[in-house]
């Protein structure tokens, strides 16, 4: 029933009036401070950005790719469509749509336990987003404004911005964001070095929590359902495929450049950090 009632806006960037706008409130972007726990996820900002910086010479990144029918870009390789026009959009996933990347999750436990630990209402569908410098992601909007999204901003945010409805906004490293996704919105990067954020999916905070338990078996109830489906199916063009096949298309971690003055600033305030941290995490 419940998930009758969240419906996503239709392709403009205000959505329709439904049973769920009088109920849910809908807005494009929200207001951080009414999130108390925000301010336990900035306080770790070094720690996750330290965790991202150890993944520089290591696998587990890969562009972000989804079925053909979903993008009018098809991807030069043949696998999938992009959601991006220029540049290159990569992608470290730790959940998933409840799917977790286990071998990507054990490169950054202090990552997960912070999202896990503080973040008890996420949406289990949380990731590293890097583009790379003149990158342009087209508009686009999520499926459903029963959730919202948060931005970490962790290195090279020089340069970027991001539209969601019609609102264009500047972000700064360290600092948290909320937006609904389901509203129209697209990313520009015209800066020097690799952009990366933490993206990490929130249930929507007028939803009781009786209500995202119950969201959430039905969720995972389709998403079974989906992945038994797609491994019967002959044709590859789907989502579980798709992901899969991405994992291995990334061989080398060379698109990811790093300004120096922001390396440096991120290892010495990272290991200041560390033994606070570790106090607060166990």
């Amino acid at each position: 029933f419940f998930f009758l009632m969240i419906r996503r806006p239709p392709r403009s960037t205000q959505s329709r009036s439904s049973a769920a706008s009088d109920v849910y409130k809908r807005q494009p972007w929200w207001d951080c401070s009414k999130f108390g726990w925000i301010s336990k996820i900035e306080e770790n900002f070094n720690v996750i950005r330290q965790e991202l910086l150890e993944l520089k010479g290591q696998k587990g990144f890969q562009p972000y790719r989804a079925p053909s029918w979903a993008s009018k870009i098809k991807a030069i390789d043949g696998v999938g469509g992009m959601s991006h026009d220029s540049g290159e959009w990569n992608i470290f996933y730790l959940f998933l749509h409840d799917m977790k990347f286990e071998e990507n999750c054990q490169k950054c436990p202090k990552t997960v336990q912070i999202i896990e630990q503080f973040m008890p209402r996420h949406y289990h569908h949380a990731f590293f987003s890097a583009v790379t410098p003149n990158t342009h992601i087209t508009k686009h909007h999520g499926p459903t404004n029963k959730k919202l999204r948060l931005h970490l901003p962790l290195m090279g945010i020089d340069g970027s911005r991001l539209r969601v409805a019609s609102e264009t906004k500047e972000q700064e490293t360290g600092k948290c964001y909320i937006f609904d996704d389901s509203f129209e919105h697209e990313a520009w990067h015209d800066g020097k070095d690799t952009r990366i954020i933490l993206i990490v999916d929130l249930w929507h905070p007028d939803l009781s929590d009786e209500e995202v338990k119950f969201l959430g078996l039905l969720q995972k109830a389709k998403m079974r359902f989906e992945k038994r489906i797609s491994e019967q199916s002959e044709d590859k063009d789907n989502f579980y495929s798709i992901i899969e096949t991405s994992k291995g298309l990334i061989q080398s971690n060379d698109w990811w450049t790093i300004n120096e003055k922001e390396l440096k600033e991120s290892y010495e305030q990272g290991n200041n950090q560390n033994g606070e941290t570790e106090k607060k995490l166990e």
